[in-house]
């Protein structure tokens, strides 16, 4: 009696030790092998894709604790990331990624993200917060510019807003801001309307092209100003029912003339530095602009100078004829200051030029008209037709459907 009752309880035991030790147990190892299994790493990177509209591949995935993976070996949108710490909460994702090399080919990419977090809240349930230790610039601007920076994203929502936030952690004052705010708080009979506001606060250079990409559904037409261009400065941008309002103060340096006039059907060269005084865009059109232009060297075709004298007036001086006859010159200085808005353009030169706007082997070419012009001059001058034809190419046309409205047509 006392042998059986032994045996039962032996084998009750071992029961009890199986199903509590033994089957726990084989569950983790199997949990964990499956974990580090390709598949699953396939499966979180399938995940990533469809969120991020991008090929994720991931070689390496760990989980050093609950709620958070360490990913190494990352490449999304042609841009490898040696390692990527994501912790997720219930409200909230973070993100540490070790370096990221912001480059032209990824400006596309980003934009669309942008986007995309702005306008699906459903697919981005969750506020995001990105640090990136060692970001910089690849291709954009002189050297100092792509100097690795540590850089924080922050992406967050409050009821029907959302809002995304650029800057560097050791200068916080140089940022950029995105937001969307539904309009009034209210909703119309079509659905709701939004508001986009940008904001750009820098004394650092940003690269232009990055600016124009995200300002790609503006209505206007982004002159190319070449790939080293960057603009320090501050930028207020608002779309409200698909109109756009902006204001817009600082410069622009490394501006590729060649570039910039391509669509033109005379060319300059060199390279220019453009101090924007004020920009003013509203309700799709141009307000106000007063800048001024800068180039140390380069080449101009003849053609530029003969139209400034005979459509905007500008006066000649000495150095005013070519006695080469090449159809180009080259120049040591050109320097003026612009002025547009409703009362016409004005053409001026900078302080301390004796009113020169081109100077040739030390002599000035061309002076600064003496009055102001019609804004139709503008497009004359830019059509490259003889006699001019407004609005003569795309260029020209879409200046004439921006440009303020003169005062005589109020």
């Amino acid at each position: 009696m006392f042998v059986e009752q032994s045996t039962v309880k032996i084998w009750r035991i071992r029961f009890v030790f199986i199903v509590l030790c033994v089957v726990p147990t084989i569950c983790l190892c199997y949990f964990a092998a499956s974990r580090q299994s390709a598949g699953y790493r396939q499966q979180i990177a399938d995940k990533a894709s469809k969120i991020l509209g991008k090929q994720v591949q991931i070689e390496d995935l760990t989980h050093p604790r609950p709620g958070c993976l360490e990913l190494s070996g990352i490449t999304v949108a042609g841009q490898s990331l040696p390692s990527v710490s994501v912790v997720i909460a219930k409200h909230e994702i973070r993100l540490a990624v070790d370096g990221f090399l912001f480059n032209e080919g990824v400006v596309p990419f980003v934009v669309g993200l942008i986007e995309r977090w702005l306008a699906e809240p459903v697919q981005f349930d969750k506020d995001c917060l990105i640090d990136i230790k060692n970001f910089s610039w690849e291709g954009f601007g002189s050297s100092g510019n792509s100097r690795v920076r540590p850089l924080r994203i922050e992406c967050v929502s409050a009821g029907s807003g959302r809002a995304i936030r650029f800057f560097f952690r050791d200068s916080d004052k140089n940022e950029i801001r995105v937001a969307r705010l539904l309009k009034d708080g209210l909703r119309s009979d079509v659905g709701e309307e939004y508001v986009t506001e940008i904001q750009v606060n820098t004394s650092e250079a940003l690269p232009v092209p990055f600016i124009f990409a995200a300002l790609r559904k503006s209505g206007g037409m982004h002159w190319d100003l070449g790939d080293q261009a960057v603009f320090s400065g501050e930028i207020d941008v608002s779309n409200v029912e698909g109109y756009w309002t902006a204001e817009c103060s600082g410069r622009i340096k490394q501006v590729d003339l060649a570039v910039t006039t391509a669509l033109l059907s005379a060319h300059l060269q060199g390279v220019a530095e453009i101090t924007v005084n004020n920009f003013l865009w509203s309700q799709n059109r141009i307000k106000n602009i007063d800048c001024e232009c800068i180039a140390d060297r380069g080449e101009i075709e003849q053609v530029w100078i003969d139209r400034l004298v005979r459509i905007l007036g500008c006066r000649v001086d000495e150095a005013y004829h070519h006695l080469s006859g090449s159809h180009a010159r080259s120049f040591q200085r050109l320097g003026f200051g612009l002025v547009i808005d409703s009362g016409g353009l004005q053409l001026r030169a900078l302080p301390g030029r004796s009113g020169s706007l081109l100077e040739s082997q030390g002599l000035p070419v061309i002076l600064e008209p003496l009055q102001m012009v019609t804004l139709d001059r503008l497009a004359w001058l830019l059509s490259g037709t003889r006699p001019p034809a407004v609005p003569g190419t795309d260029v020209t046309a879409w200046l004439l459907s921006v440009l303020p409205i003169p005062n005589a047509f109020r």
